[in-house]
């Protein structure tokens, strides 16, 4: 298993808040897109740039949350 690359530079509680930070974000950013989708308009550009940008940073807060796993 991978070592956890922010060990060294962020505590566990630290860590946990910025999960939750970007869980959070997740929340907030889809339902901007579902608001958007119900109302059948357009989705605007910078949403479109924040969604693939949030997509891109979620593999690196994936690997990092499963790397702070441990076997059972």
């Amino acid at each position: 298993m991978p070592t956890n690359p922010l060990t060294g530079i962020l505590s566990p509680s630290a860590r946990k808040s910025a999960y939750a930070v970007y869980a959070a974000i997740g929340l907030l950013v889809g339902c901007i897109q579902v608001g958007y989708g119900s109302l059948d308009a357009a989705t605007p550009a910078w949403l479109k740039v924040t969604l693939a940008i949030y997509a891109f940073i979620g593999t690196a807060i994936g690997a990092t949350a499963a790397s702070n796993v441990k076997p059972a």
